[in-house]
Order: structure tokens, then sequence, then C-alpha cells
């Protein structure tokens, strides 16, 4: 078919091939949880996957693990949630769900518990067992120690879905601090017959142990169908609640503000919403007043008490002064709020569930090249200085595409990349031709397009850190083939999802040119119907900086690409279509 060429003034730089439509990029943590020493949840220890409650229960509890949770329901028991100690990632599958069982009593029945210090909980579904007002258990609770130690600080909750918690969705209580909440999104449905309130950060008026904790911090969440209030109700915390989306029609209000709550409202929006701000009386307010600063927001007014807190961290706020900035923003949220991060990219030593962990430090005699590899005709060495590091170095794998994975000819890969620690740099060998990589902060990015003329076969490519005693590395293989129209990224992961290629754009087709933009750049891709299709810029705090609507047509398209005035940096590039997402992490120089 002939090609369609279209120009469009976005300043973007690449498309991918995600299988699953709903991909969400992944961005850094913001906000409260990035303070206090920092969130590092289960980094630098061992990865186990998980297919089984009792296992998840044991290795939570014990903590310092990162727990890849494969897809099922997981049904808690009354009394015996899952209790997660320090140091912890919890990441699950697609389709991973925690269930919270039914009581007709006040019975703490609460799915889990975040007790520990230094947590990070990403990419499940939290499925309550329906709201009522029996003073039960929540879908989860952060609990701290009341100031008697690190208990429930340190806390990051990403990318989860939450619904008919019984009495709540997600409570920060007991002077649980450090915590940040973003793009989850909460919710209620027919299950749930009273009591929809959502969210308490202090709960309870009498309990000043908490002023000077519950610092908490919700971004970029979405309160939809069902919820009537506390979204959040806050008491005593300095709370900043900031690019959030609020749809629900049936609320009372939204954000309760009462004793000793010290909350900044900004850059949120608010649709047809009742009552966005609510200020309760209630405690000792001459002791702990009620400060607050409602600004910058669209669907309500600016208002505001005393003077409100300046974060002490910075979190860039996406300006929502117009309904189609406004706009932008909702669109975001509604598409990536959730449990919508790709499935975890790990290899496994056996048939069991333990996984080789991606921050563990592999050998470099495990590393070698095969001798039946194909010999790159291209390397990257990268490195952020010269100067050496005492210790071991550890590297870290993120990002949705796999370390070994298939590409034809022509066509660009799935995306990822290391996070070092320990070290001042990282060297990247036995790359095929067009693959490329860059540095931003202390990540290495492998990305880019296969070129048309690269040799066929395996290359195994190996990451190594630089500036440290002792240095890491890994490994991988990216296998070129010929273009097959079929044809698509395939993971060592024998846990990964299935391939899937009855999507809108297909995975062999995708390209750009050039992969690391200062001017402008071509994508080429092809549809496998027409439609109408949106290109979305965020930068990588989750602002959206673009967007662009355009027609694709079925068979090739070419679409033109300037920058104009988008700044240097690193960037989210998300296509959509025919309710598929296409989502990568970007450089734009």
């Amino acid at each position: 078919m002939r090609n369609v060429k279209k120009s469009l003034l976005i300043g973007v730089a690449m498309l991918t091939g995600a299988s699953f439509g709903a991909y969400a990029p992944d961005l850094p943590m913001a906000g409260w949880a990035t303070q206090g020493g920092g969130t590092t949840g289960g980094a630098g220890y061992d990865t186990v996957t998980v297919s089984t409650l009792s296992d998840l229960q044991k290795y939570a509890l014990a903590g310092n693990k990162v727990i890849l949770v494969k897809a099922g329901t997981y049904t808690t028991a009354t009394k015996n949630g899952i209790q997660v100690g320090d140091n912890v990632t919890i990441y699950g599958y697609q389709g991973a769900i925690i269930a919270q069982t039914k009581v007709t009593s006040a019975t703490d029945n609460t799915a889990i518990n975040v007790t520990g210090h230094n947590v990070i909980i990403r990419n499940i579904t939290i499925k309550g067992a329906g709201s009522y007002d029996y003073d039960a258990g929540d879908c989860m609770h952060i609990y701290g120690e009341d100031g008697n130690g690190d208990g429930g600080s340190n806390i990051w909750i990403d990318h989860v879905t939450i619904y008919d918690g019984e009495d709540g969705n997600l409570d920060v209580i007991h002077a649980a601090n450090y915590v940040t909440i973003s793009w989850v999104k909460f919710s209620y449905t027919s299950a749930s017959t009273n009591h929809q309130f959502s969210n308490l950060i202090g709960n309870s008026a009498t309990r000043t142990s908490d002023n000077g904790y519950l610092k908490v911090s919700l971004h970029h969440n979405w309160w939809g169908d069902g919820v009537k209030e506390r979204m959040p109700r806050v008491r005593f915390g300095k709370v900043h609640v900031a690019n959030n989306l609020f749809t629900s029609s049936s609320n009372s209000y939204n954000v309760g503000p009462g004793v000793g709550a010290n909350v900044l409202v900004e850059g949120n929006v608010f649709i047809n919403q009742k009552d966005p701000l609510k200020v309760y009386s209630e405690g000792d307010m001459t002791t702990y007043p009620i400060v607050y600063s409602v600004k910058n927001n669209y669907g309500t007014s600016n208002e505001s008490s005393g003077s409100a807190f300046t974060p002490s961290y910075t979190m860039g706020i996406t300006d929502v002064s117009t309904q189609a900035k406004a706009t932008l923003l909702q669109d975001s949220i509604e598409a990536y709020a959730g449990a919508t991060l790709p499935d975890p990219r790990t290899t496994t030593t056996s048939s069991s569930s333990v996984a080789v962990s991606s921050s563990s430090v592999m050998s470099s005699s495990s590393s070698a090249v095969s001798s039946s590899s194909v010999n790159s005709s291209s390397s990257a060495v990268i490195s952020s200085s010269s100067s050496v590091v005492s210790g071991a170095a550890t590297l870290e794998k993120h990002g949705a595409g796999p370390s070994t994975q298939t590409v034809a000819q022509g066509s660009a890969i799935d995306d990822f990349y290391f996070t070092w620690t320990n070290a001042t740099g990282a060297v990247v060998t036995g790359l095929p031709d067009g693959v490329t990589t860059y540095i931003d902060g202390t990540d290495i990015y492998i990305t880019g397009t296969v070129s048309s003329t690269a040799a066929l076969g395996d290359y195994d490519f190996i990451v190594t850190t630089t500036g440290a005693t002792t240095n890491a590395t890994k490994a991988g293989t990216i296998t070129v083939t010929t273009v097959s129209s079929s044809s698509v990224a395939e993971s060592s992961s024998s846990g990964g999802q299935d391939a899937i290629v009855d999507v809108s754009f297909t995975k062999t087709s995708f390209g750009v040119t050039p992969n690391t933009i200062s001017t402008s750049a071509v994508v080429h891709f092809t549809a496998m119907k027409s439609g109408a299709a949106r290109l979305v810029v965020m930068n990588v705090l989750g602002n959206v900086v673009r967007s662009e609507s355009f027609d694709a047509k079925a068979g090739e398209n070419s679409v033109n690409f300037f920058r104009n005035n988008l700044p240097s940096g690193t960037y989210y590039m998300s296509v959509r279509v025919d309710g598929v997402n296409n989502s990568q992490k970007v450089m734009i120089k």
C-alpha cells in the first residue's frame, strides 16, 4: 500500500510494538517517598516468584526480597492477611489479584498490612469484599509505630488497582511516614452498599502522636466510579494532593482536612464534583490548626487557610488551567492509572518459582560471549566518570523489554535499561548494528532499530559497570532474524506473558530514523487497520507536554515528528489507537 505521510508538531523520538495495549510507562518515584533516606524496596536482595498465598505471605513478612506475583487470585483470610516487612518490593504480573475476605462484624480482614520500612508495591489489583460499615478492615493499611520506630515509613504504592474495600481502600495510619501513592485507581462497584469512603490519612482526631508524621504524596491517582468520600480524609499529616483525577458521579466531597492537617491541593482535575474541599472541625484545633491551600486546579476555585507547607522535594506539576490542558491529564490518568505496568522480566534457574534477581551481581565468567554468537560490528562504551569507587557495584534491569529478545532486521527492539549503584558508569558491548545506548543519571538505556543489513544470528551483549573496586556485569541476547510480519519479541522468562500479535500496530514494522532526536525524526509503522490515533508525550514526572491526533492508515505509515521547542531530556511517548497504547522512554537532545 502507498505510504501515507503526515507532519506533526510533536517532539518525540520512538514508538514500540508492546504486545499488551495498556502498558504504562515506567515513571520514576516522586514525592515524600524520596525523602527520609529514600525508598528502594527489595533492590539489592534476592528475587523470588510466587504463585501461592502462603509463599507470598512468607516472603513478604520475612522481608529483604523482591517478590514477583504470578497471575491468579490470592484470597486472604480474616486476621491472616499479607504482612509486609522491611526492604520489600512486591510486583505483580498482569492478572495478579489480592482478594479480601468478607466479614459481617468489626473484624480485621485487611488484605495487605504494610508495617515494614522501605517497601514498594506495584502492578497488583486488590479486590475488596464490598464496603459496609462494620468497622472491619481495608484493602490495604500502611501502619506505623506511633513514632516509636520506622515501621510503615518510606513506602511507595504505584500502579495499583484498589476497589470495594470493606472499611476503606487504602489507609495511612499510626504515624506512618514518607509515603507516595501514585497512579492508583480507586473505585467501588455494586458489591459495595454503603461506606464507600476510600482513603484515611490519620484515623483519629485524638491520636496526637501522629503529629509530625503522616507525610504523604498522592499524585496521578484516579478516584472513579462509586467513591463517595475520603479522597483523602486527612488528620495531622503534611499531605500533597497533586495532579490527580476525580470523576465519581456520586461523591459528597473529595479532600477532607481535619485537625492538624496541612494539605496542599494543586494541579488536580475535578470533573463535576461536589465540594472538592470539605473542612472538618474536630479535636484540639487550637493546638493543631487546620492548614490548607487549594490552588491551580481544574473544576474548583482557589482557597486557603494559613500557610501550607512547601514540599522538600521537587515534583513538576502539570498545568490544568484550561479545559484542553485538563483533558490531557485526564486522558493520561484514565489510560495508565491502576495495574497497567508490563509483566516483570526475569530468568529462572529451573521450573521452580525462585528467580534470578535482576539486582544480583553476575560473575564475569558467567557472562562471556558465546563462541557461536555473531560478532557485533558495533558496541557502546559509556561512562559518567573516571573516578574509582570503593566496593562492589550492582546492576539492576528495568523496563518492559526483555534482555533476551528476537527482533527482525529493520525493526526496533523493545527497550530496556540497567541501573547501577556504587559505580561511575557502564559499558555495553556486543550489540547489533543500529542498537545504541545512552546514559541518563545512573541508568544506561539500550534502544534503537536493528539495521536492515545487520547479520542474522545471536548477539550476546554484556553490560559492565566501570569505576568500582569490583564491577558488576549483566548479559543478554538479541537475536536478529529476517523480516516477518508475525515475529514478536520473545522473553527468556518462563513466567513472562505470551506474545500477542493481534494489535493495531504490528511489532516488526516499528522504527525511527534517527532514534536520538535533535530536531526531527521519521517514525515508521504498519497499522493492521485504519483509524484515529493519538500521540502523547510525557516528561519523567508524568506531566503531559504534547498531544496530537492523526489518522493511521491500514498498511505502512510514515509520520514526521518535529522537536520544535521541546527541551532536551528524557520523555515517554505513548501511541494510542483503537484502544491500544504503546509506550516508550525516549531521549531528546
